[in-house]
């Protein structure tokens, strides 16, 4: 017979342990842990029951590491996730939150100074850690880990001290907790280089300036990237399929700021009707070129273009944009998108492979978690964003009211989702 795997004794471990802890609420009347706002903020856990409690600790953060998988777990832990408790600390929200009823974010705006917008995002991160819930869209209610902050003014200095004091002196922890800083800085701007990626590494440079002038940072971000690529529901295999290409009979497509053209390849070889164009800066234009398929050099091909600028390819059927969006705030997704507009016949589809955020309070908090990661991340490095639905609805109104949302395509399995936008 096969011997027990690693992941089956430590789920045996996990009941055993659980078992004895719940004994141990059954019989002293206590109410067992949950994120409650009245939960127990300590338990008075005799010698034996400490040591189950802390025997399942351990086996429940190995057994996640297993699950995960050394990819994944590199990658969940390879980022700040403090960024909701600096918020709350540094602008003792805890204390702001009614216990009971809550408080909405508009009302913890006006009483922090932070713009509601980014004040929201920041807590919503926090939030998929338990620090607040959001029991209805805008509204949000104390967890027993936020309550404890309140109702413990030494654990919420502690917490500062380590935020501020020790974990400055441990390590720079790069840009997430720099952020809440650079929005206290900078709360209503919107330009690259007032992100925590500034106030991290002491420059007033974009954070795409700043690594031209780091050729060994840029070199590691390119491969970040083209790593990143590779994860399952981001393979260009799934810009194939977020669209009905064939319906678009023989068609120009253009790829703007398609890097070195992996979806319009993908593309090429699936619809041979398709001509495509990809455009970037001229650097990454010039090494495309040279590593593009030469059978498909008839259909595909390289244009050097700068998206803020008039694009040069008129009366194209499609424009699309993967994951360029996200690395902008409104301001200049709007001139990008009026760059287009000299070029657009009517009926032309602009087509953007990007999140679209879901409406909250609808997703697990795992899920959840993902989403708010990649907005926090966009806010610390470039001040820019994810977006949800409204967002999309807003950002083409605000570039052109002949510019309309027609639809929001999620395809099973895609990390990124479709947002069709119009032009009449």
């Amino acid at each position: 017979m096969a011997s027990t795997s690693r992941i089956a004794a430590l789920a045996k471990e996990i009941e055993t342990q659980t078992t004895k802890l719940d004994k141990f609420f059954a019989e002293s009347q206590l109410p067992p842990p949950s994120f409650d706002e009245d939960a127990p903020l300590m338990y008075p856990f005799p010698p034996d029951v400490a040591e189950a409690q802390e025997a399942l600790s351990a086996a429940l953060d190995e057994l996640w590491w297993l699950n995960q998988g050394p990819i994944q777990t590199i990658v969940a832990k390879s980022f700040a996730t403090s960024v909701g408790l600096k918020t709350i600390l540094r602008y003792n929200i805890q204390n702001l939150v009614p216990f009971e009823t809550g408080t909405t974010y508009k009302e913890l705006a006006e009483k922090t100074g932070v713009p509601e917008k980014k004040l929201t995002r920041l807590l919503r991160h926090g939030i998929t850690d338990h620090f607040f819930r959001e029991t209805q869209p805008g509204h949000i209610k104390h967890t027993v880990a936020t309550k404890a902050l309140a109702a413990m003014p030494v654990l919420a200095t502690w917490a500062s001290m380590g935020m501020y004091d020790v974990g400055p002196a441990k390590m720079r922890v790069g840009s997430g907790p720099y952020m809440v800083d650079a929005v206290a800085k900078w709360p209503d701007s919107e330009e690259p280089n007032h992100s925590g990626f500034q106030l991290a590494n002491d420059t007033d440079k974009t954070m795409f300036e700043f690594f031209e002038e780091h050729p060994e940072r840029m070199s590691r971000f390119k491969d970040a990237m083209a790593f990143l690529s590779t994860f399952p529901g981001l393979e260009p295999s799934y810009a194939v399929k977020a669209y009905d290409w064939a319906s678009l009979g023989k068609a120009t497509v253009v790829d703007v700021g398609g890097s070195h053209g992996a979806v319009s390849i993908a593309l090429a070889n699936e619809f041979p009707d398709l001509e495509l164009v990809v455009q970037d800066l001229p650097k990454v234009i010039e090494d495309a070129k040279a590593k593009a398929p030469a059978d498909l050099s008839q259909r595909v091909t390289f244009q050097a273009h700068d998206f803020f600028e008039e694009q040069p390819v008129k009366d194209a059927d499609v424009y699309y944009f993967r994951w360029i969006f996200h690395d902008w705030s409104d301001k200049y997704c709007v001139k990008i998108l009026r760059a287009l507009i000299p070029a657009l016949k009517a009926g032309a589809r602009i087509l953007l492979s990007e999140r679209c955020l879901e409406p909250p309070c609808t997703l697990p908090l795992r899920a959840e978690r993902w989403n708010r990661d990649s907005d926090i991340t966009m806010l610390a490095t470039s001040n820019s964003q994810e977006r949800d639905e409204d967002d999309w609805k807003a950002l083409l109104k605000a570039a052109d009211s002949n510019l309309t949302l027609e639809e929001v395509r999620r395809t099973p399995g895609a990390k990124l989702d479709l947002i069709v936008a119009r032009w009449k």
